[in-house]
This record gives structure tokens, C-alpha cells and sequence, in this order.
């Protein structure tokens, strides 16, 4: 029987092609991928703008049921010119797999009209999502069906639309003509095509390595270690910024671990500090200009993490695809005499979410003092954006954002940890400096799940106490991320 490559498999291939073979031949090697929270929402919102998209085609044929019943209702109505269809199959030579959006008949042309539905704001053509790529595959697998195909479509959101009342789906949504990018790219994908399939009729390939090695950590496939087995926790792959052709020099020199890069080796200032400091265990600081930096702060100061809420499909009047609605706010106050106080704000309805923010920040924020955040761009960017959105508040939110100090830039600039391994985020620098406290015990456990459980609490229809659960669980969590900020500010000051 023959092994069916269908579009997630080939992208899969162009990723890391011995990956894809462990998946389909020896299962019992293969480890999957871990899917973290933000993947999973992205694959949420997917199929919720698949199900928006669909209105765009009144009187659209669904398709469903098994891959080979589905095939031969697709050609059936293929036969009889019925369009739209949505999730039209096809299998090609028994071993090619295509599930097409929306397939629409085009009688002046008598062809037909792939739509390829994405839940981005733009086309993509990187690794990790080759919009051209896969619409290329899915033409290539319905012209071999012998189903003429005259233009193909990319429907992505409009990133400009902005939600007033009723979601216009016509303003929502743009179309974009990609065939003459998909004519460009037939003759490569047909090889690439061909490629895999061959690739998956060996029963056995070589187990020594795979093309990541030559990655860096973030594009390293989930069987990376299957393949690579001699590279350590801790590699060459994790130099920040490290360029492929650097990296390359070094893994064809026999260095994988990141202590082993000599000092000769050609690298910028921050790489080299990352390398020389895990090689010395040592911690960098320079003292006098953390103090510079803490005595021109103004008391009171405010720790400060907002939690927010983004969809594919705006849920918020005057908020665009994938835009974030802050929802949750922590704020710790540390007050000249070095009292501490926490005020907190949780909205517990999506209408008055971020207005009830601002005027919750209003009370408890006055016009002095210094406003402390971790990563303060993420902060500063919504404040700009709910600005915009309520022009009332604008002067408020910008003072807050003039008065902003971004704690993690000292730990960019001015405290280098070994242990951090060139990371600066709240959650490695914590358990560096402070093992004492930690996320570990948390039931949410980071951004993006506190997002998909307000999400839960405010939209789905869950019992009062599940909802106690998660609104306890937010406030936990969000506490914590200011709470960390304090501490650590407390840990510079003692040093």
C-alpha cells in the first residue's frame, strides 16, 4: 500500500525530509512535535477563519466523512460543475493527498478556482509557513486529477479592517490572485514532490544526522535528537543571532558545545560575551551603571504586566485581526518608605475589558513616579494602540509610557548571567537569581494560556466555578509576573 503524502506531510519534508520519513515508516522513533499554547491557538483560529471565510461563497457545498468517500463526492461534483465546494479531496496515484478550502467553477473560463484560506494578515513564505508552497502542492495534486485549474486564491485577513458592530466579512477578508506564484514555483515543487515520495518508499535511510544540524535551535525539527544525538543541551545552535555559515564552520569542525568555540573564532561583542562567560562561568555587572540607572527613578514606583486577549476575528469594536485586548492588569506598588502594595484588575466581560483598565490604571497610578515593566515595548505598543482607539485616554497613556523603565534591558546591557544562556526573559532570569520563587506551582503557566482561559471564561458556557477556577488562576499568575519584577528590582539594588 502506498504511503499518502498529502500537504502537511510536504511541508513537513521541506522542514526536515529524514523527520517526515520517521513519521511515516518507524513510528516507534518518531517524536512529535509539542504543541505550545500559542501553536494551538493559531490551529484554533485557523479553523475558525476557514468557517468566516466560507460566507464569502453563498451556497457552499461541505464536504465530510472518510478521505476515500470524500474523494469521490468531489468528483462527482466535479463532474456536474456544482460549486463552491469546501474541503473538495483528491488523490492522485494513490499516493497524493489534496483538501482544497474552497474549489469554485469558473464558467468563463470553464476551469476551476482553488481559494486557499489563512488566518494571517499577509502572505507567508518562510520556513515555517510557505503560503505558495502549499497552494502550489494543492494545484499540482488536482491538475494530476485531471481538473483544470485556472487561478489559484490566497484569502488572508485584512490587517486594516477594524470590528464596528456586525463583522463585515466582505471587508474582513482579502483575495489575492497567487498564480503566477504558483506557476513560478510548479517546477521546483513537482521536484520536491517527487523527491518525497521517493523518500518514502525506502525502507531504511541513514540515522547519523539530519539538515537542522546545520539550524539553529528555534528550526530544529522535534527528531533533532534522534538524529544528532552528540549535541549537547546547550549548543553552538543556541549563539544569539549566530549565522548559518558561522554555525556551519563550527559544526563541520567537530564543535557542537557552545564552551568548546575557541577564542579566535570570529564573533560579534554579544556573541562572544555569551561564549566567554559559559566558558568562565562567570556573571558580568557593571555595578555603577545599575545604580545610575535605579537612583534616577522617581518613588513611587509601579511593576506593571498586563494580560491580553488577540483572535483572528475581532471581538472588540475598533480592535483589528489579531490585535491585543488587554483584559488583566497587576500592579505592585514599592512606596518611598519601601511599603508594599498589589492592586490588580480582571475584566469579567469583553465590552468593557480595556476601558475598565484604563480607569482601573487611573485610580491607582498618579501623575509622578516611575512606571517599571518587563519587556516594556509589549506594554508601551498596547498603550499606543488603545490610544488611538479611545482618544480620551491618550494623554494619560502616554505619560505612562514616558515614564516607562524596561527592567530587561539591564539584563541586556548591564547584568550577564552564564546561566541565562543568552536569554533575557522574566522566566529565565528568575530562577537564576531567585530559585526561591518560581511559575512551577502555577495552574497558568504563561501569556498565552491566560489568554486561552479568559478566552474560556468569557465565551464559552462553563459552570460559575469552573469559572472561579480560572479567574483565581489568572490573578495568581499575572500577581506573579509583577511580584518577580520586585524582587529582582530589590536583588539589583542589593548588589
Amino acid at each position: 500500500m502506498a504511503t499518502i503524502l498529502s500537504k502537511s506531510d510536504f511541508i513537513d519534508y521541506l522542514k526536515c525530509p529524514k523527520s517526515l520519513w520517521l513519521k511515516k515508516k518507524r513510528s516507534d522513533l518518531y517524536i512529535a512535535p509539542v504543541i505550545t499554547d500559542f501553536q494551538q491557538k493559531n490551529m484554533d483560529a485557523g479553523y475558525e477563519v476557514e468557517l468566516v471565510a466560507r460566507k464569502l461563497f453563498p451556497g457552499g457545498i461541505l464536504l465530510d466523512g472518510n478521505i476515500k468517500d470524500l474523494a469521490i463526492e468531489t468528483q462527482k461534483l466535479v463532474d456536474q460543475k456544482k460549486s463552491p465546494i469546501f474541503q473538495a479531496t483528491f488523490i492522485a496515484n494513490e499516493n497524493l493527498l489534496a483538501k482544497a478550502d474552497i474549489l469554485e467553477y469558473d464558467e468563463n473560463l470553464a476551469s476551476w478556482n482553488i481559494y486557499e484560506v489563512k488566518s494571517s494578515t499577509s502572505i507567508k513564505t518562510d520556513r515555517e509557513h510557505n503560503h505558495i508552497k502549499d497552494a502550489t502542492f494543492q494545484a499540482s495534486v488536482i491538475e494530476k486529477c485531471g481538473v483544470p485549474i485556472a487561478n489559484t486564491f490566497i484569502i488572508h485577513l485584512n490587517k486594516e479592517y477594524k470590528k464596528d458592530g456586525e463583522i463585515d466579512v466582505a471587508k474582513l477578508f482579502i483575495k489575492e490572485n497567487v498564480s503566477e506564484d504558483v506557476k513560478r514555483a510548479k517546477e521546483a515543487t513537482s521536484s520536491e514532490i517527487e523527491g518525497a515520495l521517493a523518500l518514502l518508499e525506502q525502507d531504511e535511510i541513514k540515522m547519523d544526522s539530519c539538515p537542522c544540524l546545520y539550524l539553529t535551535r528555534g528550526n530544529h525539527c522535534s527528531c533533532f535528537s534522534v538524529f544528532n544525538p552528540r549535541i549537547p543541551e546547550y549548543s553552538v545552535h543556541d549563539i544569539s543571532r549566530i549565522n548559518s555559515n558561522k554555525l556551519k564552520t563550527l559544526i563541520d569542525s567537530g564543535v557542537y558545545d557552545i564552551a568548546d568555540v575557541s577564542e579566535s573564532f570570529e564573533l560579534t561583542d554579544i556573541q562572544r560575551n555569551q561564549v566567554s562567560l559559559i566558558q568562565r562561568k562567570e556573571i558580568q555587572t557593571d555595578s555603577k551603571n545599575i545604580k545610575d540607572i535605579l537612583n534616577k527613578l522617581e518613588y513611587p514606583l509601579y511593576f506593571i504586566d498586563y494580560e491580553t486577549y488577540s483572535s483572528a476575528i475581532p471581538v472588540l469594536d475598533g480592535f483589528s485581526p489579531h490585535q491585543h485586548i488587554p483584559f488583566q492588569v497587576s500592579i505592585h506598588v514599592l512606596k518611598p518608605d519601601k511599603t508594599l502594595e498589589h492592586f490588580e484588575y480582571l475584566a469579567d466581560d469583553i465590552k468593557n475589558s480595556t476601558t475598565g483598565l484604563i480607569g482601573f490604571m487611573q485610580k491607582i497610578i498618579e501623575p509622578t513616579g516611575t512606571i517599571i515593566s518587563w519587556h516594556a515595548s509589549f506594554e508601551n505598543t498596547r498603550n499606543k494602540e488603545i490610544a488611538q482607539i479611545y482618544p480620551e485616554h491618550i494623554d494619560f497613556l502616554t505619560n505612562i509610557n514616558q515614564r516607562t523603565l524596561d527592567l530587561e534591558a539591564i539584563f541586556k546591557n548591564d547584568y550577564i548571567h552564564y546561566d541565562f544562556k543568552g536569554k533575557t526573559s522574566i522566566k529565565n532570569v528568575l530562577p537564576v537569581l531567585l530559585p526561591e520563587f518560581s511559575y512551577k506551582n502555577l495552574s497558568i503557566q504563561g501569556g498565552t494560556e491566560a489568554m486561552e482561559k479568559w478566552g474560556k471564561m468569557i465565551f464559552d458556557d462553563i459552570s460559575e466555578s469552573e469559572k472561579l477556577v480560572i479567574k483565581e488562576g489568572l490573578l495568581e499568575y499575572c500577581k506573579m509576573d509583577t511580584l518577580a519584577m520586585v524582587n529582582i528590582f530589590k536583588h539589583l539594588e542589593s548588589i
